[in-house]
């Protein structure tokens, strides 16, 4: 329904600009359309962490003036549809509310595709006007490539949790290497960096608070008193608010990012272990280990509106992309249960190793990361099947995953070897083993 709301504002902001767009010969629009396009578009103008709002206003201006064009451009019905939904998936990304740099590009990418396809498919084109289009359609696009090459990682740091050393340890990910260790409060158990990178929040289980650091100086600049044993964090996709799952005491804080201080208590079910947020930041789904449930609560009121039964032991909760589905580790008997959000059931139960416990999802929505704690490996599930396809060895006693933002590297902290394994997923395979504070419980990355 949002998708829906969104084309019909673009339809309409499409109408009003029909009085003002010259509509010349479609072969003419289109150059010149691929020129605006260039002009907007230099190198780094989408660089992470967000893109200025003055580029994204104009290639928003540009893409609807595509969309315009495309409805009377010279070509089959079905390129012209397919020319449309690229156009839309680009804006749809330009217009989140957190800006992902890997995303956006691939949709480029994908729209650059269309627009070549559609210039050797323009039967009114004469060879020199082919050449000429090819070429500007084909610029922008390897501007977008070379960004994506240059951001290699995407992600800057990856933050480790150091459940045993009170410490929180930022490992360089283009060298994979400790840079600082910054001290935390007591047990630190859960890490989140805020979308627009700027903060990273720690749950510290053992001193009931949450320690704020800032990512530009690698400090703790505020400490928030929660609940009792608060053991998992998520920010919303505006980065203004931060959910804490407070085992000992059955509740959610609510802190307000922008003041760090909590805004809302929530109860839930026993023990809540871990929290989610649905990437259009309206729910939070939250695992309550204790009552082998998840509580679904609504971000806009902060209260619970759903529990969905889901098997003994839930310690983590990972959402696809297109927050259609909700994987949950099931640490007792080594499932992971898969929620269908639209109606909150379980549809399916995928066997893993032995005691999952924390989980994570691609940013193509393609495959899920299961850490398994007993058993000393991670299982990786195709979503598409929900089946296991690969099971990777890595350090002693696995527990927090993270991915970076291109979905080229899944870091893992070994609780029990004090090292952070790092696997590529293109090859699921361990590619280094960094060395970190003890006991490393999670990991987030900027």
């Amino acid at each position: 329904m949002e998708k829906q709301n969104l084309k019909t504002g673009w339809l309409k902001a499409l109408l009003s600009l029909h009085n003002q767009i010259k509509t010349d010969p479609p072969e003419k629009d289109l150059d010149d359309l691929l020129k605006d396009l260039i002009q907007v578009f230099p190198t780094g103008c989408l660089y992470p962490p967000n893109p200025s709002v003055d580029t994204i206003t104009k290639l928003q201006v540009i893409f609807d003036a595509l969309l315009l064009w495309s409805t009377s451009a010279p070509i089959p019905s079905d390129l012209k549809i397919q020319l449309q939904d690229a156009i839309h998936d680009v804006k749809i990304k330009l217009e989140a509310a957190t800006f992902s740099f890997y995303d956006t590009s691939q949709s480029l990418q994908a729209l650059f595709h269309v627009l070549t396809t559609t210039v050797n498919t323009m039967g009114l084109l004469n060879f020199s006007q082919k050449v000429n289009s090819l070429d500007l359609s084909q610029e922008p696009q390897a501007i977008d490539t070379q960004l994506l090459s240059r951001n290699k990682n995407t992600g800057k740091f990856a933050y480790v949790a150091n459940f045993g050393s009170n410490t929180v340890s930022v490992i360089n990910t283009s060298s994979n290497t400790v840079v600082t260790t910054v001290p935390v409060g007591v047990a630190p158990s859960s890490v989140a960096v805020t979308p627009n990178s700027k903060f990273v929040y720690v749950t510290n289980s053992g001193s009931n608070t949450v320690s704020v650091i800032d990512t530009s100086s690698n400090t703790v600049v505020a400490t928030v008193s929660v609940g009792v044993i608060p053991f998992g964090v998520a920010v919303t996709p505006n980065s203004k608010f931060a959910y804490v799952t407070n085992a000992g005491s059955n509740t959610v804080s609510v802190i307000d990012t922008s003041s760090n201080t909590v805004v809302a208590t929530v109860p839930a079910g026993v023990a809540p272990f871990n929290v989610a947020i649905t990437r259009n930041g309206k729910s939070a789904f939250v695992t309550n280990f204790g009552s082998a449930n998840i509580s679904i609560i609504d971000t806009s009121s902060n209260t619970v509106t759903t529990t969905v039964p889901v098997g003994p032991g839930p310690v983590d909760v990972a959402i696809t992309p297109n927050d259609k589905f909700a994987y949950v580790p099931l640490v007792v008997n080594g499932q992971v249960s898969v929620i269908d959000t639209s109606s909150n059931t379980v549809i399916a139960t995928v066997p893993v190793g032995s005691q999952p416990a924390f989980i994570a999802i691609t940013p193509n929505g393609k495959f899920a990361y299961v850490t398994n704690f007993l058993s000393s490996n991670v299982s990786v599930i195709d979503i598409s099947s929900n089946t296991v396809i690969a099971t990777i060895g890595v350090g002693s006693s696995p527990l927090g995953l993270a991915i970076t933002p291109n979905g080229k590297f899944a870091y893992i902290p070994n609780v029990g070897s004090a090292t952070v394994s790092i696997i590529d997923t293109s090859s699921n395979t361990i590619t280094a083993t960094v060395p970190v504070g003890d006991g490393p419980f999670d990991v987030a990355i900027q």
